[in-house]
């Protein structure tokens, strides 16, 4: 349960903790209102003590906006105006950005998503919150989309490396874009270090991408006697359920990490979010795309809600999960409910916990990016950290050994296999093989589900636990080529007809060490 002075005491210290500003922007306050809140007069209706107004920047009131208290749904009528009889436990007011207006933003340099407002007001007493919205010239209809999974920094010197390698290669491929770009950070921000969530703040916003942010088990923090929450990362974030449109696109945030106490959790949805969800999806009309995203994978059984969740996202255009909390790249479709539900579970940017440019399943450090047209994903790759977007595979030797004093690993694959690791594979990538110039066959999906490679290095090299540096790896490939002296090429063609060649064979740690 949330407790609103812990939440009052988290903003307080959210600002003493922002290193980048000079003022506190933890509950935001749009910039350029349209006229001094309170300016319109509005007598809620008996029982309703939540309400305000959304205007746009002429001052003109805008009706059919959704705005919720993260249990309860309301529409703004033709003035402007919401109300709603507020929820016991609600901390937060915010509001659905439409898709015909822009994102607000916490600053011109801190491009943090400002849709919300803490609320301010004991039981029983009333609370007025208004918002301002800047209309677009036109929908959004096209726009690209990137994920960004667990930078999880437990340091300065990780909070630098996360500028440096992952920021920067962002600002790259945001300069590439010829149309609106919106980043989605998977959880896991920090790892466990509450006093870096307001720096990490200032790094996801200094791109000129507006980036919405999931929590993270890491993200979450004890407050005696209840288990850990996410009460001191709501109090700089905002609220941990919440909303958004972009074009024909419906965006839902939702947090799915339920601690029991103050060390063990599991992926879960409670009573109230489902509820949450069901009305925030009567607003949306089913020729829409819909785009969940969480921390916890849901693929796989034991999930509370989970079949609940999936029979209210039935029947829309397209629906996508966007995942992180693994440390491996993973893309699994949930094929019992129609349409089926891609999931896509992002490779960390930290990698295996900044001990090296890789996952635990080889997967390099780096971040997701999709191609977004109307309500479908056109378009999809995984873009590694410091190298071109072209390289999606790496190649090794399957009997070769990988490894250092304190210990090897190998793929164990017969004399002369050559083994790809594909990391945004998924069951209609094809990889053909050329011996000289000439096609010779296709490679099979391995019968092996780890990557020796980084295995030999985060294990063998640098003597980490086993336990967690032995991620789950099932997009390796296998092919015994014909003459396996010959100069080989690998043609990876994925499921929208992008092509990637590869024809290093990888042998050394060099890739792992630096990139």
């Amino acid at each position: 349960m949330k407790i609103r002075a812990i939440l009052q005491i988290c903003l307080f210290l959210a600002a003493i903790l922002c290193v980048d500003c000079g003022k506190s922007n933890t509950t935001p306050v749009d910039k350029d209102p349209p006229g001094t809140p309170g300016a319109v007069d509005i007598e809620p209706e008996p029982g309703n003590d939540l309400y305000g107004i959304i205007s746009d920047n002429a001052g003109q009131p805008v009706p059919g906006v959704v705005v919720s208290d993260g249990f309860t749904c309301s529409l703004t009528d033709e003035r402007g105006i919401y109300q709603m009889k507020r929820h016991g436990e609600a901390d937060f007011v915010f509001y659905s950005t439409p898709p015909n207006y822009a994102v607000s933003v916490e600053t011109s340099s801190r491009k943090i998503p400002a849709f919300y407002q803490a609320i301010r007001a004991s039981a029983g007493e009333a609370f007025r919150a208004d918002f301002g919205l800047s209309e677009l010239a036109a929908s959004e209809t096209d726009f690209t989309l990137i994920c960004i999974g667990d930078p999880q920094v437990t340091n300065q010197a990780e909070v630098t490396r996360f500028r440096e390698e992952t920021i920067n290669d962002l600002k790259g491929t945001l300069a590439s874009l010829s149309v609106p770009a919106y980043g989605l950070s998977m959880g896991d921000v920090v790892g466990d270090q509450q006093g870096l969530l307001n720096t990490m703040k200032n790094a996801l916003g200094s791109t000129s991408m507006p980036v919405f942010t999931t929590i993270g088990n890491h993200d979450k923090f004890a407050a005696a006697p209840a288990p850990k929450n996410g009460d001191f990362f709501s109090g700089i974030y905002g609220p941990l359920n919440y909303s958004f449109n972009r074009g024909e696109v419906h965006f839902i945030c939702l947090d799915n990490v339920a601690f029991s106490d103050n060390s063990s959790y599991a992926a879960a949805f409670s009573e109230d979010q489902i509820n949450w969800v069901k009305e925030d999806l009567a607003y949306v009309s089913k020729d829409k795309m819909i785009i969940v995203y969480f921390h916890m994978p849901l693929r796989g059984s034991g999930v509370p809600n989970k079949d609940r969740l999936l029979k209210l996202l039935e029947g829309y255009a397209e629906v996508h999960f966007m995942s992180g909390h693994t440390h491996y790249n993973q893309n699994y479709i949930h094929t019992a409910v129609s349409p089926s539900i891609y999931e896509h579970i992002h490779g960390a940017a930290c990698g295996a916990w900044w001990r090296s440019t890789v996952n635990g399943d080889g997967t390099p450090n780096g971040y997701a990016v999709y191609d977004i047209r109307g309500n479908s994903i056109k378009n999809w790759y995984y873009k590694a950290v410091n190298y071109d977007r072209e390289f999606q595979l790496r190649l090794h030797w399957g009997d070769a050994s990988f490894g250092g004093q304190y210990g090897y690993f190998s793929f164990s694959q017969p004399g002369s296999t050559l083994v790809a690791n594909v990391w945004n594979a998924d069951n209609e990538w094809t990889l053909e093989v050329y011996e000289d110039g000439v096609k010779t066959g296709n490679m099979k999906p391995a019968n092996v589900n780890r990557d020796a490679w980084s295995m030999g290095y985060h294990i063998g090299v640098l003597n980490r636990n086993p336990n967690n540096y032995s991620q789950l790896c099932d997009h390796l490939y296998t092919y015994l080529p014909q003459n396996p002296a010959a100069a080989i090429k690998v043609v990876a063609t994925d499921r929208f007809g992008t092509v990637y060649e590869q024809d290093v064979i990888t042998k050394d740690f060099t890739p792992a060490i630096s990139y």
